[in-house]
């Protein structure tokens, strides 16, 4: 057994981000058939307990205090740190250890694992409390919601399992507004989940790109890029430091809420927008939305891409950075997505022709599909106008 899981190791060590992804769905699937039906459901009320838990180990600064420190704990002293009494931290460590969350080393003694770090990143720590306070008591809800509807598809985004879990009328993402604290796990997620790997061979921007001089823009040059809904502006940023002469060509639009106390980004115009309103930026090279699509039934998605088609040019291109999913063989994280993004808004991830009859509503039409993580189906959707 040490053979095989020491050749597993080897082959994740020299694969890339694909490779890896590979490798996690053969070992799901082999695991999947090794269990009995009693591992099964163990398995699954064991998830339940384990999201808790960890919620509590972030609450505590359990798993920044470990990782903090390149050595082992015992209990009493992990009490005394967390201000947790040693009877019920030992009962915690104790099953975090079982999971691997954080490293046993001794009798009531304890280190950081590699999973420990996971939770002491902006990142892992606004996943777990966007996906247990937000998301939790919306999966919760679930069941007896498509129960009460009688398991129709869920298309508007005032009557989905949201609005029950959390006792609101209010569509999900005006709901998070008036609650900063949801509000701002959300947004640390999405600024975690950035980076550049989708422009990677995307040859529609990276011709234009490399044509943009190395030069102040003039007062009448159109913007090169405006990131519709990009949050905290680090999509902008990174493609700032791919090609350093967009810098004053690139623009940064959301909600006030996100964007009105934001300190200043270099080479970066940051403004309030609401994409239900005109799109006020007229001949753009590019408008990029990452991941906002699949947040919108298909009736709110359409209005999206009509008020930005509105202000299109001729060379004008939408750039849609989300799943296309595919027909069969669909990765478990994309189908995960699907139905999460249902219960929250009605959202959903889309096919190859959902995209299609999308773009047609908006009076748009596809030029090209860049899959840039094909395990996950993740891809830029280029859209020029009729």
């Amino acid at each position: 057994m040490d053979s095989i899981v020491a050749q597993i190791r080897t082959l994740v060590e020299s694969a890339d981000e694909i490779g890896r992804l590979n490798i996690q769905v053969a070992l799901r699937r082999a695991l999947s058939e090794l269990q009995g039906p009693r591992d099964v459901v163990i398995d699954l009320v064991n998830s339940n307990m384990l999201y808790a838990m960890i919620r509590v180990g972030v609450d505590l600064g359990l798993f920044r205090t470990l990782a903090a420190n390149n050595r082992s704990f015992k209990v009493k002293e992990l009490a005394d740190l967390t201000k947790s009494t040693p009877e019920l931290l030992e009962r915690i460590t104790r099953y975090l250890a079982s999971n691997n969350a954080i490293k046993e080393v001794g009798v009531n003694e304890y280190q950081a694992s590699n999973i420990t770090h996971i939770f002491t990143s902006d990142l892992g720590e606004g996943m777990v409390y966007h996906g247990f306070n937000t998301h939790g008591p919306v999966i919760q809800a679930l069941p007896d919601f498509l129960a009460a509807t009688k398991y129709q598809d869920i298309t508007s985004n005032t009557n989905t399992p949201f609005q029950v879990a959390h006792n609101t009328k209010l569509q999900s993402f005006d709901w998070m507004v008036k609650h900063p604290e949801h509000f701002d796990s959300l947004q640390t997620v999405m600024t975690g989940f950035q980076g550049a790997e989708w422009a990677v061979g995307l040859d529609t921007l990276d011709i234009e790109a490399k044509k943009v001089p190395f030069a102040p823009p003039q007062s009448s040059e159109k913007p090169f890029f405006v990131d519709v809904g990009g949050g905290h502006g680090h999509q902008c940023i990174q493609l700032g430091k791919k090609y350093p002469n967009l810098l004053g060509r690139l623009v940064l639009q959301d909600l006030p809420e996100a964007v009105n106390k934001l300190s200043p980004i270099e080479g970066v115009k940051a403004e309030a927008y609401d994409f239900f309103e005109k799109e006020p930026i007229t001949g753009a090279k590019f408008y990029y939305l990452r991941r906002i699509m699949h947040d919108w039934p298909d009736n709110e998605a359409a209005k999206i891409l009509q008020n930005i088609a509105g202000a299109m040019a001729s060379d004008s291109r939408i750039l849609i950075d989300e799943i296309v999913m595919p027909d069969i063989s669909a990765h478990y994280e994309a189908t995960m997505q699907d139905l999460a993004l249902m219960n929250m808004c009605a959202g959903k991830e889309r096919s190859k022709q959902q995209w299609l009859d999308l773009a047609d509503r908006a009076g748009l039409r596809i030029e090209d599909v860049h899959t840039y993580v094909p395990s996950t189906h993740t891809s830029v959707i280029a859209l020029a106008l009729k």
